[in-house]
């Protein structure tokens, strides 16, 4: 038996040390989805054959790149990352690599395939564990262009999926942006116990419209972000793409476990639904 349950909701501003703001956009109730729901396929990705993930809908990001993490993300390498058993199997290792030393995979799918507004996504995954793994489900703005971060959080980044091995048994998403009223980053942030993440996989997802976000797990919507007067105009109806990851250690994982490794962090399927299709015809 597993459950997940809302425990923490809250709206800060980052990096800058401005003020938080008062929780205005973020329903606090599980609500189920809607079952009639049966948009179009737009984009996916079973992931029915074995070797290294499809060239033609994944890139990868390579290198140490981010929050002081110690993984070095490796590029076309099936140690790290590869298809197996109908599964894409994310693996994070403990071996010197290229003055690094852990190796893991980040997949992205800029520049072979990007989402526009109303879309629905959808990623099922069983997730590594311990502490200092840190795998994630998550979106940018197109508009960060190809050298990374000189355009964030101004391209929006959408987290439909965190998990800290240091914190078993709980998931977050989050949403970043930079305020137009100051110079202030700010995140929406909630917490969900699945308690049976690393052992069952669970569908994460987000549909995106132009006004809103709605984040939920399985058949279960649990957050709500709206636009409001601190996001750009077009924050929520530009192209976004997709990537999922495994870091290990930075600056939110918590203490490092290496004696962990090897972690894999499995995803059964990719699927992005065009929701300006309407409902397709049942049976």
């Amino acid at each position: 038996m597993w459950k997940y349950v809302l425990v923490s909701i809250s709206l800060v501003a980052l990096l800058t040390g401005g003020p938080a703001r008062g929780d205005t956009t973020t329903s606090t109730t599980f609500v189920p989805c809607d079952p009639a729901k049966n948009y179009a396929l737009l984009w996916d990705d079973e992931f029915n054959n074995p070797g290294l993930p499809d060239p033609a809908k994944w890139g990868y990001e390579c290198g140490l790149l981010r929050n002081n993490e110690l993984q070095y993300y490796t590029k076309g390498r099936t140690n790290n990352a590869r298809v197996e058993n109908g599964t894409l199997v994310i693996e994070t290792d403990k071996e010197l690599y290229a003055n690094a030393a852990y190796t893991s995979a980040s997949l992205i799918t800029f520049g072979t395939a990007s989402f526009p507004v109303n879309t629905r996504v959808e990623v099922c995954a069983k997730l590594p564990f311990g502490s200092g793994i840190w795998p994630a489900i998550w979106m940018m703005g197109t508009d960060i262009t190809n050298n990374h971060w000189c355009n964030w959080p101004q391209c929006g980044e959408i987290d439909i999926m965190e998990f800290m091995g240091c914190n078993p048994g709980v998931v977050s998403r989050s949403f970043h942006w930079m305020d137009l009223n100051s110079t202030n980053f700010l995140r929406t942030l909630n917490n969900v116990v699945v308690s049976d993440n690393t052992n069952a996989f669970h569908v994460y997802g987000v549909e995106r419209t132009q006004n809103s976000l709605k984040f939920f797990i399985d058949t279960n919507y649990y957050c709500t972000v709206t636009a409001d007067s601190t996001m750009a105009s077009n924050l929520l109806s530009k192209p976004y793409y997709l990537l999922i990851n495994t870091a290990f250690g930075g600056s939110a994982a918590g203490y490092v476990d290496d004696s962990i490794l090897p972690q894999k962090y499995y995803i059964s399927w990719v699927r992005v639904f065009d929701m300006t299709s309407g409902p397709l015809p049942g049976p």
